[in-house]
């Protein structure tokens, strides 16, 4: 089973953009983690497999607790949960650009403001001014092609 591609599953393969989540139980419960996890988007909303609100639980005990949990919060809303829980299924790790992607887009943002404040800036403000907005421009196009590129893959 060959593992998916952020370009296969953008494709629509099947497979599910997700998180791996190892905790201690005797630290917090599992209906604690889903409250969190129910917590952090839209369960009501029903979107394209790649982005769909998933869980998978790994035991009967978290499977019957997932289905207490919608049930409960299915009973206080208007709006069905869409969340769906699945068998296990094996889980594959993102390319290596897609790793730490929060982490990277605050850098990116970072980029970007670096960039724009020094192009606004009068000309000649900064030393080498043009040579660094075009340094940061190429950075930040640089931090972007592995994800620009990995859509073609299926024509390589």
């Amino acid at each position: 089973n060959k593992a998916p591609t952020y370009g296969s599953v953008c494709a629509g393969d099947g497979h599910t953009e997700a998180l791996k989540v190892e905790y201690d139980p005797t630290a917090v419960s599992y209906d604690k983690l889903l409250e969190v996890f129910w917590s952090l988007h839209n369960p009501s909303q029903r979107t394209t497999t790649q982005y769909k609100s998933a869980i998978w639980p790994q035991t009967r005990e978290q499977a019957e607790i997932a289905a207490a949990v919608i049930a409960s919060k299915e009973e206080k809303s208007v709006l069905p949960i869409m969340t769906d829980v699945e068998e296990p299924k094996e889980f594959y790790k993102a390319e290596w650009y897609h790793q730490n992607y929060k982490l990277k887009n605050n850098i990116r943002w970072a980029l970007f403001a670096a960039y724009f404040a020094v192009s606004y800036l009068p000309a000649g403000s900064v030393p080498y001014q043009t040579l660094l907005v075009q340094g940061l421009g190429a950075v930040l196009f640089a931090s972007y092609l592995p994800q620009l590129l990995s859509v073609f893959e299926k024509f390589l």
